[in-house]
């Protein structure tokens, strides 16, 4: 650990402000789309969003005062979006508690908005269209992420990827730099929501139905307008949304590098194929589980629910709570996972299952070869790699546990629980019946930490709260060359 403290730096209060600062000013932005419709249609929270939009532009404007930074430590711009992330969520809480809801839940409406996770404690039957606007818009946000729209607008050449939180296979030279990559992902993540829009107005649906749904869905999120989420909608657009959550939990740099490679089949990927056939194995489960109940839920419902545990977009189209036990792990297995990497879905992600998957085949394989022997190719996927697949890995199973016994402490069932605390950590959003406005305060919190857990994969909580993050020596700040 010495050498690791000998050449670490610590975060430097004043860049990391003017990071989230730079933040803020595209969130008042952002805000101002949902205030707008609120104003337009007397809304309650039209005032509340007028505060935030107020509360955010200011910050923004203080950060001007401070310098805008070279070079950005890895630290620092994990900070930066813990932060981010937690202070968003208490922020437009403040437009939810002004329809009457209690702060707690507001602010548990909000962290599942921003996180894209979809759990509600409300009920939205009598929520006006202002709300279920603003709350699929917080999802739709949240999916593309408020950091990656900043990269296509604010930030400059020389400013690295892997620091801002890409990884180099999305960043590789083919595909360009880090605004290139940026405003590409924006673009697909634009085409694919307006085509939703268009292919749910085509089979039917209302305006704010199409709009609604469509982000949602794009993002992964999971908000429906209705109390019984998609019971009540139509097949056809039913498989519209469908689609549109295996879209968003496919790896974005495989639409764009499909696009510029003259190869065919550029676009298959082992993490595309893996989602497929996860979700195609899962529904078999699902579909046998059942049988095997005397349960009789249609394949149809079975297989939207199994996309919405994969692809961590938290649809449903019956209750989940009386399902039989072994479909309940399975549900759970698969929100563990999740989607792609570099998509909008949550979870332990496609590639690092995958990775894991090879290395526990690999230590396998060796046990039959002589202790000598050294096969070409074992280190192939990067020490580094492997290592952040194996911490996540831990961190993830420590908190599940660390939450689900807490659960278990208030006397609720274990595998609801199990399932509710799955369903959160992995921002997916389907719940087992216990998510709801009788939940205890207590559980409500665990639930909403295990959503900003979930979407930060919990290393930028970890730095956000290491004492060496913030004591130590620090780099000189110099100013970015306008």
């Amino acid at each position: 650990m010495n050498k690791y403290r000998s050449m670490q730096f610590a975060v430097r209060p004043s860049v990391v402000l003017r990071l989230l600062a730079d933040m803020y000013g595209l969130l008042a932005l952002l805000t101002l789309v949902p205030g707008t419709l609120a104003l337009l249609t007397g809304s309650a929270a039209g005032p509340a969003y007028l505060g935030v939009i107020g509360a955010l532009a200011t910050a923004w404007l203080f950060g001007r005062l401070l310098p805008d930074p070279q070079k950005i430590q890895q630290n620092e711009a994990l900070v930066m979006v813990a932060l981010l992330f937690t202070s968003a969520s208490l922020l437009l809480s403040l437009p939810v508690t002004a329809y009457g809801v209690p702060f707690l839940d507001a602010w548990f409406e909000a962290v599942s908005g921003v996180t894209t996770t979809g759990l509600s404690t409300l009920d939205i039957g009598p929520m006006p269209a202002a709300f279920l606007f603003g709350r699929a818009w917080m999802q739709w946000v949240g999916g593309i992420g408020v950091v990656v729209l900043a990269l296509a607008i604010f930030v400059r050449p020389g400013v690295t990827a892997s620091r801002l939180g890409f990884s180099s296979r999305e960043m590789d030279d083919v595909v360009g730099g880090t605004r290139a990559h940026a405003r590409r992902v924006l673009v697909i993540y634009l085409l694919l929501t307006g085509a939703g829009v268009l292919a749910l107005l085509l089979c039917g649906a209302g305006p704010l139905d199409a709009v609604a749904h469509a982000m949602a869905a794009v993002s992964t999120g999971g908000f429906a307008n209705y109390p019984d989420s998609l019971a009540s909608v139509g097949s056809a657009r039913l498989w519209v949304i469908n689609l549109l959550c295996i879209a968003g939990a496919v790896s974005f740099y495989l639409y764009y590098r499909s696009l510029l490679s003259s190869r065919p089949g550029k676009f298959l990927d082992n993490q595309l194929y893996a989602l497929l056939i996860l979700i195609a194995l899962g529904t078999a489960a699902a579909w046998i589980s059942t049988r095997l109940a005397g349960e009789e839920l249609g394949l149809g419902n079975l297989l939207t629910l199994v996309i919405s545990a994969q692809t961590t977009a938290g649809f449903s189209t019956f209750a989940i709570g009386d399902l039989p036990p072994v479909l309940l792990l399975v549900l759970c297995a698969c929100m563990a996972v999740g989607g792609g990497a570099g998509s909008t879905a949550g979870g332990i992600k496609l590639d690092r299952a995958l990775l894991l998957a090879g290395l526990a085949r690999r230590a396998v394989l060796r046990t039959g070869l002589p202790e000598d022997v050294y096969v070409a190719g074992d280190a192939a996927d990067g020490g580094r790699r492997i290592e952040e697949a194996v911490a996540l890995l831990a961190w993830f199973g420590g908190a599940l546990l660390l939450s689900w016994m807490v659960f278990l402490a208030h006397g609720l069932p274990p595998l609801a629980s199990l399932f509710e605390v799955t369903s959160a950590l992995a921002n997916v959003g389907l719940t087992a019946g216990l998510t709801g406005a009788e939940l205890p305060a207590t559980l409500k919190v665990i639930l909403c930490c295990n959503m900003l857990l979930g979407r930060l994969e919990l290393l930028a909580v970890l730095v956000l709260f290491a004492p060496r993050t913030w004591i130590g020596r620090r780099r000189r700040t110099t100013r970015r060359k306008q």
